[in-house]
């Protein structure tokens, strides 16, 4: 008898903390919040500004399921992004003119609704975001490159400028994550022609910023397009 009234004390100890530990899990999920406005980077460096391009509202959905937990979580929100064009005026960094796009996004969540998986929850969507900036004409050659941004230097807190451009690396392609981070952005592609970054479960953003940096031949002046979609 003893042995089975510990027994069930143990059982409803287990259930206690596994209650505690979902509503621990709720609690600290990406809330529904504010649009976070976009901070355009700080040019002080050898950057003339030439064009920009925005896409906002952009609307995207995204189901988070945790079998462990009974829960799924799905959102729906918006992402604004705006890309800045300039041509790199320094002198020494060669021959040809050069170009970087950088590409500010903020990431709104609009609504979530929690559910007891898979009773009334629906299956794991991560949601994945595509933002492709092209160029036309292409790169000279193999005179281009992309940002890489990663989750690993992901920022609790949006800075004033999470970019600046100060002329320390005329050629960098400047980077920044700020949000819970718990999804990935990666660069999925990148040719003389363009660059590809995917995003998924969005919900998990606030800020990216991602850039491309192409060189083209002397007294060209390209073409830049920015297009942000959910595949």
């Amino acid at each position: 008898m003893r042995t089975m009234v510990m027994i069930l004390v143990g059982i409803v100890l287990v259930g206690i903390g596994w209650f505690w530990w979902r509503g621990d899990v709720v609690d600290n999920a990406p809330t529904v919040d504010a649009a976070v406005a976009i901070p355009l980077p700080v040019v002080t460096g050898p950057y003339d500004p030439v064009a920009s391009d925005c896409r906002e509202g952009v609307a995207w959905t995204s189901t988070h399921t945790r079998p462990w937990q009974s829960l799924a979580q799905e959102y729906e929100g918006t992402v604004d992004a705006c890309m800045e064009v300039y041509r790199i005026t320094d002198e020494e960094v060669g021959d040809g003119d050069f170009y970087v796009a950088v590409v500010t996004s903020s990431w709104t969540r609009t609504d979530r609704e929690d559910f007891w998986y898979p009773w009334d929850g629906g299956a794991d969507a991560p949601g994945p975001v595509a933002i492709e900036v092209t160029v036309a004409p292409g790169a000279i050659g193999n005179s281009y490159d992309a940002s890489r941004p990663s989750v690993e230097d992901c920022a609790a807190t949006i800075p004033d400028a999470p970019v600046l451009l100060d002329g320390a690396d005329p050629l960098g392609t400047p980077t920044f994550v700020a949000g819970a981070c718990g999804g990935t952005i990666e660069r999925t592609s990148w040719d003389a022609d363009g660059a590809t970054w995917t995003a998924t479960r969005p919900e998990e953003f606030d800020l990216t910023v991602t850039s491309f940096q192409v060189k083209v031949p002397e007294g060209t002046v390209p073409r830049f397009q920015l297009s942000v979609a959910q595949g």
